[in-house]
């Protein structure tokens, strides 16, 4: 892993998922195989609406020459919930190298209101969030750390209490998904990212399949069925 190694809530997450992909990905830099079409399109069409959000909270509400009907709803459900003038920072990103954490995070929204802070994150998924899970979820936990740990740089008259964080889902925007933050939660998130990630570099040598059901979709699997036969 090279040295100025900026460790990700993608990355963290893989770990967790599976350190061996972590390995083929970050490592070595593998690509797996390619995913299934309908998995692909899915993915195509969440990327172009985070740069159809990202243009219009820049005031280039562009629309005239969007087809996909599924873009133009996801837009007019965001328009509704947040103006475009509202006082805000769109893809905002922090990187932080801060004694064993080197971190950073690419925020889709971040929305200064009342002086308050909150982290907005867009999710397009097919299926509702649940809110013990995702406030248990390593992006939240990185999301609201990193934040909290620049916080005095960024707005220094805002506090950890300040900050909140919202998952956004654009198919289900009645179901709010509203994690709040303070000291204990922040001294908290320290405490497993930092576990985590000393976890990953004691591991170098030895990441391990944890050859659980991901594994048949892992795009992994030929590959990692075919080392195992070498090492064994």
């Amino acid at each position: 892993m090279k040295e100025n190694f900026y460790y990700s809530q993608n990355s963290l997450s893989m770990f967790k998922r599976c350190p061996k992909m972590f390995e083929y990905i970050y490592i070595d830099g593998i690509s797996g195989k390619g995913v299934n079409p309908e998995l692909k399109k899915s993915i195509e069409r969440g990327t172009n609406f985070h740069i159809l959000a990202e243009r219009y909270f820049n005031g280039m509400k562009d629309y005239f020459y969007i087809k996909d009907d599924q873009l133009l709803e996801w837009m007019a459900v965001l328009e509704e919930k947040y103006p475009e003038d509202i006082n805000c920072r769109s893809e905002f990103e922090i990187r932080q190298n801060k004694g064993e954490i080197r971190l950073m995070a690419k925020y889709d929204l971040v929305v200064i209101e009342d002086n308050k802070i909150k982290i907005v994150d867009f999710k397009t998924n097919k299926n509702p969030y649940n809110l013990g899970v995702m406030e248990d979820n390593i992006q939240t936990k990185v999301y609201m750390y990193l934040l909290g740990e620049n916080l005095k740089n960024i707005f220094p008259k805002m506090k950890i209490e300040d900050i909140s964080m919202e998952y956004f889902q654009l198919n289900y925007p009645e179901n709010k998904i509203f994690i709040e933050y303070n000291e204990k939660k922040h001294e908290n998130n320290r405490r497993i990212l930092g576990e985590l990630i000393e976890e990953i570099k004691k591991q170098t040598k030895t990441f391990f399949s944890k050859n659980n059901e991901t594994c048949a979709k892992c795009g992994f699997e030929s590959f990692c069925q075919k080392q195992s036969k070498k090492t064994s």
